[in-house]
């Protein structure tokens, strides 16, 4: 298994997901990874792309970015596509890794989402091990993203 995290700093990932339902689910997943992979995972939430937009602006300003977003699709006042292109536009945040967390099964917004800036688009499953396999790649994507930005401790 590839090196997941550091022992001295949490994962940490922002949720962008408007479902209250879809939140809890994804918590109980990651709870799963952090039992599983022993590490600690420390995960925040914006409710819509406009919030998500105004949460990451902030924290780029005081250097506490999360390590990757997990961002759905279909939201109020900003939806995920446009919440990607936005993002992408600035330079310090290209490199941030956004994994799409959808119900929507069609290939070409998939595909529009990928072109948007996304890294990997996965399809909201209806199991609780198949949730907890896709937070767990998630999670080790992440946190292996985060080591090779800021070096090994």
């Amino acid at each position: 298994m590839a090196s997941v995290g550091s022992k001295h700093r949490p994962c940490r990932l922002m949720v962008i997901e408007d479902d209250e339902d879809d939140v809890f689910l994804l918590e109980r997943a990651l709870d799963r990874v952090r039992d599983r992979l022993k590490i600690e995972v420390q995960c925040e939430r914006a409710e819509d792309g406009l919030e998500g937009l105004f949460r990451i602006s902030m924290e780029d300003v005081t250097e506490a970015l999360p390590d990757a977003l997990v961002l759905d699709l279909n939201m109020p006042r900003l939806g995920g596509v446009q919440f990607l292109r936005a993002l992408r536009q600035s330079l310090l945040l290209k490199d941030l890794p956004v994994f799409v967390l959808t119900t929507t099964t069609s290939g070409s917004i998939h595909e529009e989402a990928l072109q948007a800036g996304a890294d990997r688009v996965y399809v909201k499953p209806n199991d609780a091990d198949a949730l907890s396999d896709i937070a767990g790649e998630i999670v080790e994507a992440s946190c292996n993203a985060a080591v090779g930005r800021l070096g090994a401790p």
